[in-house]
């Protein structure tokens, strides 16, 4: 948890998992905007003994020079940049979008991919060559590879003895004689787990599992409402004609449901036909309990990043669909075509007599 004061929402917190299914969460979420406010103000300040600022290092972490066709030096946004730029508005409004929550929870997971010794973008795992040893002339007799900084006290003496060059030295905590071990100050910007002993402030991975904590201790409760219900199509539009198989094979209580409507002729025509379009407006208007192993498919449906709270919802069906759904269900629509006599209108005595 993020110490000290940090910004929270007033009101009751929702964020949208899909367009017509929120999530109403039990407790103030951080605004995640506003703690990224806070943490780009501490990153752009000066450290003793660091050539440049956190906020400037990061901004260049990872970048590669890339040249146009006409050899020209074109713009590249560093990695963690890019990432920290997507998710940047998350929680600055009434509610958390599904799209900001998917920018924090990606945030999170690149700087979780990248705190370890085998990364290339963190910073602890930067080789340098150092000093070891040298003799009195100045020769040096053995290297030293060292990580996150160079500036070991030999390394300092040498350069001001035999180069003439000044140099601070590093502290100790910032070298390591192995990867994944400097705690130089980039790295407690981005990846500490603990607030450092250089960067005054909660580290950028804190601040994601800070606000995301909130919706993954599955306390979250989900709801949609009559007048919004929630479209199983509406996250994956290539899925539309398999959604109905899914929804009938996948919620046994959707499927009761469904059976018990059209086994009763009042949702059959004439024709023999289902009524699909009443079917439709009834399904709008009824609120489909779910069990915990319903509410866990239609979450992974969905593809969530969150486990929610999800007992009941409405349901927004097409009427394609619900015929689908029916010839899956065994219903055999009786497709007639119907007969229409050709008017003779050759004869004006017929159509007075139509007329009257």
């Amino acid at each position: 948890m993020v110490s000290g004061k940090k910004p929270v929402k007033k009101k009751t917190q929702t964020a949208e998992l899909a367009p017509g299914l929120e999530v109403e969460l039990p407790e103030e979420v951080p605004d995640f905007s506003a703690l990224l406010t806070s943490w780009t103000k501490e990153a752009g300040k000066s450290i003793p003994k660091m050539p440049q600022t956190i906020l400037e290092f990061v901004k260049n972490m990872g970048v590669k020079s890339r040249k146009n066709s006409k050899g020209e030096t074109q713009d590249v946004k560093a990695p963690a940049q890019e990432y920290i730029d997507k998710a940047a508005n998350a929680g600055s409004q009434e509610s958390y979008t599904s799209e900001q929550l998917t920018a924090v929870k990606a945030l999170r997971d690149y700087l979780e991919s990248n705190n370890n010794e085998n990364s290339k973008l963190n910073p602890q795992n930067i080789k340098y060559n150092s000093i070891a040893s040298y003799d009195r002339k100045g020769k040096v007799l053995a290297p030293l590879d060292v990580y996150g900084d160079y500036r070991t006290r030999k390394f300092v003496n040498y350069q001001k003895k035999f180069k003439d060059r000044t140099y601070e030295q590093a502290p100790d905590n910032w070298i390591a004689t192995e990867p994944g071990k400097a705690e130089v100050p980039v790295w407690q910007a981005l990846f500490a787990e603990e607030q450092g002993e250089d960067f005054k402030h909660p580290s950028l991975l804190m601040i994601c599992n800070d606000v995301l904590s909130s919706f993954e201790s599955g306390k979250a409760k989900a709801y949609n409402t009559r007048r919004n219900p929630f479209n199983l199509t509406i996250k994956n539009p290539k899925m539309r004609g398999a959604a109905a198989k899914w929804v009938y094979e996948n919620i046994p209580t959707f499927k009761t449901w469904f059976d018990s409507k059209i086994n009763n002729p009042s949702y059959v025509y004439r024709t023999g036909n289902i009524n699909a379009k009443k079917l439709q407006r009834e399904i709008l208007n009824t609120k489909l309990p779910l069990n915990d192993d319903e509410s866990s498919k239609i979450q992974a449906w969905l593809q969530t990043d969150f486990k929610v709270d999800l007992e009941e919802v409405y349901l927004k069906i097409s009427v394609r669909q619900l015929n689908n759904m029916a010839e899956i269900a065994g219903f055999k629509n009786k497709k007639t075509e119907e007969k229409v006599e050709k008017q003779d209108f050759s004869d004006w005595r017929h159509i007075v007599k139509m007329v009257q």
